[in-house]
């Protein structure tokens, strides 16, 4: 029963972003679900992936390549199009944080969540988690 695998497997914070995240889809709340979607989930995978490359064998490291290259044009589409939405009404930004400053323990749950899984070296966490920062900064959504 993969379905009932889900919540038994999964991170509780991963949970929990993915039913804010459909919620904003049902509210066909299109920065929002970008926001979450395509800045937030696609730079945690990013991230996490690259991270899992570095210490795996040849052949995974070989396969995560590809996802690697797809994960960050996920997240460069979402930053360019959230870029271009605050650019026309930069008050969107606001609303924004709001919804970051929500979604961060969970974001932040899920990213630690996958470091222990890989077995992230205690002075990568930092830097990585650095790295979803920095994108939201690049949207001057800090």
């Amino acid at each position: 029963d993969p379905e009932g695998e889900i919540p038994r497997r999964a991170n509780a914070n991963l949970l929990r972003f993915r039913d804010r995240l459909l919620e904003f889809v049902a509210a066909r709340d299109w920065d929002a679900a970008v926001f979450a979607q395509n800045v937030i989930l696609e730079t945690m995978e990013y991230t996490v992936f690259r991270l899992h490359a570095a210490n795996a064998d040849a052949v995974t490291r070989d396969v995560l390549a590809g996802v690697i290259a797809d994960e960050r044009r996920h997240a460069g589409f979402g930053e360019n199009d959230l870029g271009r939405s605050l650019a026309v009404d930069p008050s969107g930004r606001t609303r924004l944080r709001e919804i970051r400053s929500r979604l961060d323990p969970m974001v932040l749950g899920v990213f630690e969540g996958a470091l222990d899984d890989v077995g992230a070296p205690v002075e990568e966490r930092n830097r990585l988690a650095g790295e979803y920062l920095d994108t939201v900064e690049r949207l001057g959504l800090t």
